[in-house]
């Protein structure tokens, strides 16, 4: 009679993505008055941001980012810091709990509330949470 065979030990990899502490440097990037930034649309001002804060990627433009992109994880629940994407636009999570985000408005950088009537109408936001980095973990898997 055979028995069970036993559990194999694998790898996988799991993102690494930013802390709180991390989106609040993010924040700090966008919000510092001695700074001033000459980016025409929101994506390159995001980009430039987090740049700023010492969290690089690859440029992509909203729509790329709505489709999601290899350096964000999607999540449910945002914390400061993180992306909300719409189609044709994207900010940065200021304060999940005020629903307040910082881009490029038409009046400028600055902030807005997120679940404003005009947000609203643009359609569904999606969160996005850096990833740092990606380590390899031991772990049990299934064969």
């Amino acid at each position: 009679m055979r028995g069970t065979p036993p559990a194999r030990k694998t790898q996988y990899l799991r993102p690494i993505t930013l802390t709180q502490d991390d989106g609040l440097s993010v924040i700090a990037a966008a919000l510092d008055a001695h700074v001033h930034f000459v980016e025409h649309d929101c994506s390159h001002l995001v980009h430039a941001i987090y740049d700023r804060a010492g969290f690089s990627y690859p440029y992509a433009d909203s729509s790329d980012l709505y489709r999601g992109t290899d350096q964000f994880r999607r999540v449910k629940h945002p914390q400061p810091g993180d992306l909300i994407v719409w189609r044709g636009h994207v900010g940065i999570v200021v304060s999940p709990a005020r629903h307040v985000f910082f881009s490029d408005l038409s009046r400028g950088p600055g902030i807005d509330k997120y679940d404003a009537q005009y947000w609203k109408q643009r359609g569904p936001a999606k969160f996005y949470r850096y990833i740092k980095s990606e380590s390899t973990r031991d772990g049990v898997g299934p064969d």
